[in-house]
C-alpha cells in the first residue's frame, strides 16, 4: 500500500507546541502514514534535524529574528518572506501528499508547495487568526488578506470551536471542516488525587482552592480574579500556575493577601495531575477579541479531565460545552457577579466531575483528524 506522506508546517517551534505534537504522534501511529513537521526555532539554537518516536521534526532558525531594531510591521514582512522561502525549500524534499498548515503564516509556503507537488492542503487555524488579543490593526488586516488570497487553495479546514469554523465559512467561503478540540492526553499516572496545593501553601482542608492555569497575561481575567480574592468576604484561596507579564502583579498581591498564591509553570504532561488537587478551575476569558469570545482553551479540557468543576466566562462556545457536559458554572465578567458565585460555591461546593467525557478526549480528536485526512484524499 502507498505510504501517505504528511507534512506539518508551523511558524512555532513544534518541539514545544503541545497541539501539533499530539497531532504528529497520533498520525504517526497509523502504519500507512509517514509524518514530518517543520517549524521555526523559538530560541537561538542552530538548525537541528531530530527524530522523536516515529515522526521527524525539523526546526529552522530564522536570521530575521535578530532584526529587533525595526518596527513590528517591517519585522513581520522580513520574517514572513524568509520563513516562506525556507519552509518551501525544506518541504520540497519531503514530497508530501498532505500539507497540514498551522496558522496563517505557514499558509503561503504550503500553497506554493501544493502548486509544485500537487499535495492537498489542510488549514489548521488554532484561533480566529485575524482577530486575536494583542494583534495590531495592520497585522489583523494583513492576516485576513493572506487568508483570503490562499483560501481557494485550501482543501479542508480545522479549528478549535464551532463558532470559529462558522466564522470562516461565512466570511471566507464554505469548506469541508473538522472540529479538533484542545484536549489533553491522559496518562494512567494522572489518576491519583491529593491535597497538593493545601499542603504546599498550608491551606486548611476545609477551604476551597481555585486554580488558574496558563499564560499570566492580559485579557485572561487575572486582574478581576485578584480583585475578587482580595475581598474580605472570600474565604477560599486561588493559585495561579504559569508564567507571563502579570507574574509580578500576582506576586505583589500574594505578599499582602494570604489567600493568593503563585506557582511556577509545570511541564505539559504534569498539568492534569497537579490541577487535580484544586477544587475549582478558573477559565475567565475576557471579550478582547473575536478569537477569545469564540474560544475553547486548553485549560478548559485540562480542568475537565482533572475532574474539576469549572467556572468560566458566559461566552457562546464555553457556555454550550459547560451546560452540555455539566462541567460547572458560567459567570458574567464583573467583580460583583464573580464574588457572588465564589461565595455560592463556598456555601454549596460543586462535586467533582463524573460525566463521561470520552467524546472530548484526545483519542476521539485524533480519530477525527485521521477522518479529515481521508476526506481530502477521497478514501
Amino acid at each position: 500500500m502507498h505510504t501517505i506522506r504528511v507534512l506539518h508546517l508551523s511558524p512555532t517551534d513544534i518541539r514545544y507546541d503541545s497541539r501539533i505534537l499530539k497531532e504528529l504522534k497520533s498520525i504517526a501511529k497509523m502504519t500507512d502514514y509517514s509524518v514530518c513537521g517543520i517549524g521555526i526555532a523559538s530560541d537561538k539554537a542552530t538548525n537541528i534535524f531530530e527524530k522523536e518516536q516515529n515522526f521527524t521534526v525539523i526546526t529552522i532558525h530564522l536570521f530575521s529574528s535578530v532584526l529587533k531594531m525595526f518596527p513590528r510591521p517591517i519585522r513581520y514582512a522580513f520574517t514572513m518572506a524568509e520563513m516562506t522561502v525556507r519552509l518551501i525549500w525544506k518541504s520540497l524534499s519531503q514530497r508530501p501528499d498532505i500539507i497540514h498548515c498551522h496558522d496563517t503564516m505557514a499558509l503561503p509556503a504550503g500553497i506554493l508547495v501544493k502548486l509544485i507537488t500537487g499535495a492537498k492542503i489542510l488549514y489548521d487555524a488554532h484561533e480566529l487568526e485575524s482577530n486575536k488579543n494583542g494583534q495590531t490593526r495592520i497585522l489583523s488586516k494583513a492576516t485576513l488578506a493572506i487568508e483570503k488570497k490562499c483560501w481557494p487553495y485550501v482543501d479542508h479546514l480545522i479549528s478549535v470551536s464551532d463558532s470559529i469554523l462558522e466564522w470562516y465559512n461565512i466570511n471566507l467561503g464554505v469548506k469541508t471542516n473538522t472540529l479538533i478540540l484542545n484536549s489533553p492526553i491522559i496518562r494512567s499516572s494522572e489518576l491519583k488525587h491529593s491535597k497538593y496545593f493545601h499542603k504546599l501553601y498550608g491551606i486548611e482542608t476545609t477551604k476551597l482552592v481555585f486554580v488558574y492555569l496558563g499564560i499570566l497575561g492580559n485579557g485572561r481575567g487575572i486582574e478581576l480574579i485578584l480583585d475578587a480574592f482580595c475581598e474580605e468576604k472570600i474565604e477560599s484561596h486561588v493559585v495561579f500556575v504559569g508564567y507571563g507579564e502579570l507574574e509580578k502583579t500576582i506576586r505583589d498581591k500574594a505578599k499582602v493577601q494570604s489567600n493568593i498564591h503563585l506557582h511556577e509553570a509545570v511541564p505539559h504532561e504534569d498539568v492534569v495531575s497537579i490541577v487535580k488537587s484544586a477544587d475549582v478551575g478558573l477559565c475567565l476569558i475576557e471579550n478582547v477579541s473575536l478569537s477569545d469570545y469564540y474560544s475553547l482553551p486548553n485549560k478548559l479540557f485540562e480542568y475537565a479531565f482533572a475532574g474539576l468543576p469549572i467556572l468560566t466566562s458566559d461566552f457562546p462556545d464555553l457556555s454550550k460545552l459547560v451546560h452540555r457536559y455539566n462541567l460547572g458554572k458560567v459567570c458574567s465578567l464583573n467583580l460583583r457577579a464573580l464574588i457572588c458565585i465564589i461565595k455560592e460555591m463556598e456555601l454549596y461546593p460543586l462535586e467533582r466531575l463524573s460525566a463521561d467525557l470520552t467524546e472530548l478526549g484526545w483519542q476521539r480528536q485524533a480519530e477525527k483528524l485521521v477522518s479529515a485526512y481521508r476526506i481530502i484524499l477521497n478514501f
